[in-house]
């Protein structure tokens, strides 16, 4: 059989192109997928081909070690170690996703013990609270929607039982993703490589439209929705990303549907499948083991505290401030463990009946939404808590306005015009936060150099106090 004038002239060079994959496809197959195009679309389709990530087993390897790399980098910049003894990993997300695998895949390829991955022996580890760190391991975030959800899920779930870190890590990501699960979560994400817009066909700059005049560009993007909406209800993938990945044994879904998607009949280039476990499987359990001990005398070792923030900034924060006061402590050990925003009535009585000595630190915030300061005093019931101010309150603002590193913060506050004095305390506080959410060098900096000395005295002060009479009761 003869294939159409205007496919058989591109049959070279998508042969060249398929053979430069590192997996093993049949041309034919690629060449009737080709053939679903218009004729005058099938340079769109060669384009979508020639711009294929195709990621394989030795790249996947790869990226996995890196990853595992970035990972060992950054338990050191938070003060911890990953260790056999105080971490275990496991996949991310339920039967639909390939978290389960990836997992095994990074276990082999870092030649990790099999004893630090979730099973059924790692609830009497998680219920004695020795575990610091759980790291999940998934092959890619995109939206970062569901990984948030499930970090959410098992911040809740975890937390009372003392683990103080999550960490997300995968092959590959999108940056607006993992900056999503940053700023709503208590996790630190990390990906080995990680992709911008300009890497889907969403931007018109992308590398994707190269060759063709700009003026044009949109034309090719309305094309591409068109095939988008022929083989998938959204268009451009989950979330409208228009990735261009596809990995040797699945494809995402915020990559484009036309790759792998089978509606109206469509024959996809790269299908999608998988169909394995992760860790929310054994979320049951782990809930009867919580249940379990609730009907325990309260737990935890006499000579420990534990100190609950809400998020990362507050626990990077309070972490510094109680190495200020430690040799004023009458605990042998204090641990500082944020509770990833959530102040539920359920999470803080199962924190309190698992933890014999804890205090919860509650921030005044007159920009948190009407209630929610009432609310989770409400919710912290008869335990013991410690009423702080915001975080920018305790920095010295004159040493951060003279500093080269700082001073580009009051930069962009100050050219925002007739600003308030209260939106540029509530800016001021955020662009802070947001500056050392993922910089530990910056955070080392700010509150080795900027803290204001005797703002910090009555803090440190009034935390000695209220934790000495913890010890009391």
């Amino acid at each position: 059989m003869k294939y159409p004038i205007a496919l058989s002239q591109r049959v070279d060079e998508v042969s060249k192109i398929v053979e430069s994959w590192p997996v093993e496809k049949d041309i034919n197959h690629v060449l009737n997928w080709l053939m679903q195009f218009d004729s005058d679309d099938v340079d769109l389709g060669v384009r979508i081909i020639r711009n294929l990530n195709v990621i394989g087993f030795e790249d996947l390897n790869t990226a996995l070690t890196i990853a595992y790399s970035k990972l060992e980098r950054m338990a050191i910049d938070k003060g911890t170690k990953i260790t056999n003894r105080n971490t275990l990993f496991a996949g991310i997300g339920d039967g639909a996703k390939s978290g389960a695998m990836i997992g095994y895949n990074f276990r082999i390829i870092n030649e990790l013990a099999e004893d630090n991955f979730m099973d059924e022996e790692s609830m009497n580890y998680l219920e004695a609270g020795m575990i610091d760190n759980i790291v999940l391991v998934d092959d890619i975030v995109g939206t970062g929607r569901q990984a948030t959800e499930e970090i959410k899920t098992l911040t809740q779930t975890l937390t009372p039982l003392g683990v103080k870190n999550i960490f997300l890590l995968t092959a590959v990501g999108m940056q607006d993703g993992i900056k999503s699960i940053s700023n709503n979560t208590k996790a630190h994400v990390f990906s080995a490589f990680e992709y911008s817009e300009l890497d889907t066909v969403n931007s018109l700059d992308s590398p994707f439209y190269d060759g063709i005049p700009h003026e044009e560009r949109q034309s090719i993007k309305s094309r591409l929705e068109y095939y988008g909406k022929v083989t998938n209800k959204s268009a451009f993938g989950y979330g409208g990303i228009g990735a261009l990945i596809a990995f040797y044994y699945n494809t995402p879904n915020i990559s484009l549907p036309v790759i792998w998607g089978s509606k109206n009949s469509w024959l996809p280039l790269f299908k999608r499948a998988v169909k394995i476990n992760g860790i929310n499987s054994y979320y049951k359990q782990i809930e009867s083991r919580i249940a379990k001990k609730k009907k325990q005398p309260v737990q935890g070792k006499e000579n420990e505290i534990v100190i609950l923030v809400e998020g990362k900034s507050d626990e990077v924060f309070f972490d510094h401030i109680i190495k200020l006061i430690k040799d004023r402590l009458p605990f042998e050990k204090v641990s500082v463990i944020s509770m990833g925003g959530f102040g539920s009535k359920k999470l803080i009585e199962n924190i309190v009946r698992l933890n014999r000595n804890c205090l919860f630190i509650v921030e005044e915030d007159e920009y948190a939404p009407k209630g929610y300061v009432e609310r989770f005093i409400g919710n912290l019931g008869d335990s013991p808590y410690i009423y702080v101010k915001t975080q920018s309150y305790y920095y010295d603002l004159d040493s951060l306005a003279q500093s080269e590193r700082w001073s580009r913060i009051f930069t962009r506050i100050d050219k925002m015009e007739d600003i308030a004095e209260q939106v540029k305390t509530r800016r001021l506080e955020k662009e802070i936060r947001m500056m050392t959410m993922r910089n530990e060098t910056r955070a080392k900096d700010l509150l080795e150099t900027h803290l204001d000395k005797e703002k910090i005295e009555a803090l440190t002060n009034e935390l000695v106090e209220k934790i000495i009479a913890q010890k009391d009761i």
